[in-house]
């Protein structure tokens, strides 16, 4: 599985250690580009160990959004300004980028960004391939990779691209996507020129857009070119197992569409049916997924606050990440904690049933209410109208253990769609959603079968 690429998102600096960890076990790692921007320096060692196995997704898109998807409130002035990883980032675009957006106070419209797409193919390609040199240079890791004769370069690079919106009309969605294909001949002739990497376009859409019935004719017409061999695909908030079916086909279709043309598709955001979807049996197929340790698999283009942090607990079974007292109630209704057996022997049956992956091993150990270490926490204190409120938040152990855990969940749903008949993994997921599985999760499991594993 040579041709697919088995990619971590990286999120936050706490997720250093496991990506350096688990860096034998992934392709790639990637990174967007604002938080390169803003932590160079961090980013740089994970580069250093992952070589030539980086990608920085170009994040063009946020031109097109409200101001204030951008913005935060200064502690001092109380004023709002654009975000710091944000702006260190635009200040690495066409000066035209950050001077509308922080003077004017607005995004660009189509025809400022269709005036400056030479420019910005420049600079976004010179991001992608050069900036992080510069930290590498300045911590002397690149006198140790060329004493190892290892260059540093992504291992591929994203043309800049734009979103199309549920709210927008069919006219706009036509101008944005003839200045995708735009900035996409304009990368590859750039690319061509200079290192002649990998290159990869990116689709962004609303969820709601899928079922557009001009979107496969404008995908034919934008990405119907030489020159390129992927194809990120963000569907915003979107997970193929929980639309509704009219989005499960359209989303068949467009990935039918793109394999018809020669491209290889990759879900910029994506759970275990992205996974699923990259089997050599399928008929509709993916070549990559991209997950983060630090959030969901699926994820809003312009995220919402992220709430209170509660403890997550990837269940392997059905292949989500739930919430622990989700998870203790799946467990406590198969019985895990009765007084049938011993604790040991529960141990047992989770290893056998659920999880056999180290970290559990390390944790759990012969007794099964070692299980509660995934919802260790510790109280802080959130101030409202009326007071301190208190409220618990994980500790960093349990936020560690269930990022591992995860990290070792996805290597073995990677291993086993390389290893084993599409058929018997598709009958072990209807079996277990069965077991662990609400109604309407059945429901859409067994309806995303018929449509993608025919």
């Amino acid at each position: 599985m040579q041709e697919v690429i088995k990619m971590l998102r990286y999120n936050t600096g706490t997720d250093k250690k496991a990506f350096v960890d688990f860096k034998d076990r992934f392709d790639a790692v990637i990174f967007n580009a604002t938080i390169v921007a803003y932590s160079g320096s961090a980013v740089a060692d994970l580069v250093s160990v992952h070589k030539n196995q980086y990608i920085i997704d170009p994040q063009t898109h946020i031109m097109q959004h409200d101001i204030m998807a951008i913005m935060s409130k200064d502690k001092k002035t109380e004023q709002y300004v654009i975000k710091k990883s944000v702006r260190k980032y635009l200040e690495n675009l066409p000066e035209k980028v950050l001077d509308t957006i922080e003077r004017e106070k607005r995004y660009l419209n189509y025809q400022e960004i269709d005036a400056i797409t030479g420019e910005l193919v420049e600079c976004v390609y010179s991001f992608e391939t050069e900036f992080v040199n510069g930290f590498v240079k300045k911590k002397e890791y690149d006198k140790y990779l060329q004493y190892a004769q290892i260059g540093l370069e992504p291992r591929v690079v994203i043309a800049p691209y734009f979103m199309l919106k549920k709210d927008m009309s069919n006219e706009s969605k036509e101008l944005y996507m003839n200045l995708n294909r735009k900035c996409l001949q304009e990368f590859i002739a750039y690319n061509n020129e200079h290192k002649k990497l990998t290159v990869a376009a990116q689709l962004v859409i609303d969820k709601e857009v899928l079922s557009d019935v001009n979107l496969l004719r404008q995908i034919e017409n934008t990405y119907a070119l030489d020159g390129y061999d992927y194809i990120f695909l963000w569907i915003n908030d979107f997970s193929s197992w929980e639309v509704k079916r009219e989005e499960k086909e359209a989303f068949y279709n467009l990935v039918c569409l793109l394999n018809s043309k020669g491209k290889k598709p990759i879900m910029a955001y994506g759970g275990f049916d992205s996974i699923l979807l990259c089997h050599r049996q399928m008929d509709a197929r993916l070549f990559g997924v991209a997950q983060s340790v630090g959030y969901g698999e699926q994820r809003a283009i312009t995220p919402v606050g992220g709430g209170l942090p509660v403890n997550k607990y990837y269940f392997g079974p059905t292949h989500r990440r739930i919430r622990f007292d989700e998870a203790l109630y799946l467990l406590m209704e198969e019985e895990y904690f009765s007084d049938d057996k011993t604790n040991k022997e529960h141990a047992e049956d989770y290893y056998k049933n659920i999880c056999n992956c180290p970290i559990c091993r390390e944790i759990i150990q012969d007794d099964i209410d070692n299980f509660r270490v995934y919802n260790e926490s510790t109280p802080y204190l959130v101030k409202g109208k009326h007071g301190d409120i208190k409220r618990n938040r994980p500790t960093t152990e349990a936020t560690l253990v269930a990022a591992y855990h995860f990290l070792y969940r996805k290597d073995i749903e990677w291993n086993s769609i390389e290893k084993e008949e599409l058929k018997d993994l598709i009958d072990e997921l209807i079996e277990n959603y069965e077991t662990y599985g609400t109604q309407k999760e059945i429901n859409n499991i067994k309806e995303w079968c018929e449509i993608f594993a025919k």
